[in-house]
């Protein structure tokens, strides 16, 4: 955690307007630097709050080294792995948790939903033998800085959860449209991966566009990332291709999806953050 973060976290705290306890996420942190707290430990002081800091306990020894001389209580929970710094209010994980879910589902399910647009008449899909009255735009989440951001870390949290079950080394991302490229950078840099973008590599790429072989990697396992998936047709393009240079693709993550993921579960594991089926009113599908 570096002095830039610690900076953001103490403006939080400063300036969050409720007197209300402030969680944070520490998954993922391994580290922090010398003065990254400096001015969350003043902040803390001077405002009288609390924060409790979640999957971060492994960090104890060094926050407790950064506190110095604040004035500043700090207690800590290691089977449930928290630590908390300021205010020392009833700490009630389980409630908190909760919290957390609903508040995380419904900014998804919202985020979603409010960016279907409706067509002047019924079409069918490219990628797809789907009648519809619009489309799921993703570009009116990425053109909103703070809900894309907010979903790059949710879908990177689902990649960790899947790097960890299956334990998957020489990992690498893949996405087939400039809608799914910036999902799929932005999780790149959160997690450390590398990623490929392989352009119009849906149903109407031409069938001697070879020189996609020469952009997949040998002995790889990709995982796909896209924004909506409604027939699957582009992955499904995509793991042939990877099969072809001995590489895997076993998994694949979008921000929606309209068919249920069993449907495709001999051929990948389709994972989303929300299920479109009758997700907004206004939206109509039918299967040709």
């Amino acid at each position: 955690m570096e002095k830039k973060a610690g900076d953001l976290l103490a403006h939080l705290i400063t300036d969050f307007v409720e007197d209300k306890t402030i969680v944070i996420n520490f998954a993922g942190i391994v580290n922090i630097d010398d003065h990254a707290l400096d001015d969350v430990f003043v902040a803390l002081s001077k405002i009288g709050r609390q924060l409790i800091i979640i999957n971060g306990y492994h960090l104890l020894s060094i926050i407790d080294r950064l506190k110095k001389d604040y004035d500043i209580t700090i207690t800590s929970n290691s089977s449930e792995d928290w630590i908390s710094l300021g205010k020392q209010n009833q700490v009630l994980l389980q409630e908190i948790s909760e919290e957390r879910k609903t508040l995380k589902a419904d900014f998804i399910k919202e985020s979603i939903k409010k960016t279907f647009i409706k067509f002047d008449s019924k079409r069918r899909l490219h990628s797809t033998p789907i009648l519809a009255n619009g489309e799921y735009n993703s570009n009116l989440i990425i053109s909103e800085i703070k809900k894309f951001m907010w979903m790059c870390f949710f879908m990177a949290d689902r990649i960790q959860e899947l790097l960890d079950t299956y334990k998957l080394t020489n990992v690498k991302l893949l996405t087939a449209s400039l809608r799914g490229a910036p999902f799929a950078a932005m999780i790149g840099l959160i997690k450390k991966l590398e990623y490929e973008t392989i352009d119009h590599f849906g149903p109407k790429h031409k069938v001697f566009d070879i020189e996609f072989l020469n952009r997949i990697e040998k002995g790889t396992n990709y995982i796909y990332i896209g924004d909506f998936c409604f027939g699957g047709t582009e992955i499904k393009i995509a793991k042939t291709y990877t099969e072809m240079k001995s590489s895997k693709l076993c998994h694949a993550l979008v921000l929606g999806n309209l068919i249920d993921s069993v449907y495709f579960k001999d051929e990948f594991e389709l994972m989303s953050l929300q299920s479109l089926e009758g997700l907004n009113p206004d939206a109509e599908f039918t299967l040709l």
